[in-house]
């Protein structure tokens, strides 16, 4: 992507890039538990503690030019545990650029909830950017990491939330294209930025 054409000294067009232009991706999708903090399963917002590097890696992100929202599914919304807005609003404070959040339980049978293609298609609806560009970070290959089959985007599996032994297995024994699996959010982060 090219920002602008400037002039040198000598008036001749000197090409000048942004730092997107240097880096494939320009779109980042985060789950919250067990990839950014907690263990994989649901805590309320006054338990929920962030990794030590969770705020960084989100920062380092954005400080390369990328847009970088969360993705979360929260069941407890819809049975009244925690509240949306709150929910939002929380992540906002994290750093996060938006957040995209199905509510709902599975017996809901939405079309948001992940891995299903809802959350996504409200990113398009809002933001201009492209899948093969777009990357979902995430502890669960049965929904993260499916979604970013599900569009063509490159999953990174982040492997300090829930452990999922069979999805496991299978992607090990299947090598599924544009899958990647890491330690945590850090190490996602620096993946992305030398990639």
């Amino acid at each position: 992507m090219l920002d602008y054409l400037g002039l040198c000294p000598r008036n001749k067009a000197v090409r000048i890039f942004s730092i997107r232009a240097l880096n494939n991706y320009t779109t980042v999708f985060i789950d919250r538990d067990g990839t950014i903090g907690g263990n994989g399963h649901y805590q309320s917002l006054n338990d929920f503690e962030l990794f030590p590097y969770a705020l960084s890696s989100i920062a380092r992100l954005k400080a390369h030019g990328m847009s970088v929202f969360a993705l979360s599914n929260q069941t407890h919304i819809e049975k009244g545990d925690m509240n949306y807005y709150d929910f939002f609003n929380s992540l906002i404070r994290m750093g996060f650029d938006d957040a995209f959040i199905c509510p709902h339980s599975e017996q809901t049978n939405c079309n948001c909830r992940k891995p299903k293609k809802g959350l996504i298609e409200q990113a398009h609806r809002k933001y201009n950017f492209q899948n093969e560009q777009s990357i979902i970070i995430g502890d669960r290959f049965s929904s993260d990491i499916q979604l970013a089959q599900n569009y063509q985007m490159l999953g990174i599996h982040v492997a300090t939330g829930k452990f999922e032994p069979q999805y496991f297995i299978d992607n090990q024994n299947q090598q599924k294209k544009n899958i990647i699996t890491v330690q945590n959010l850090e190490s996602a982060v620096n993946y992305v930025l030398s990639n």
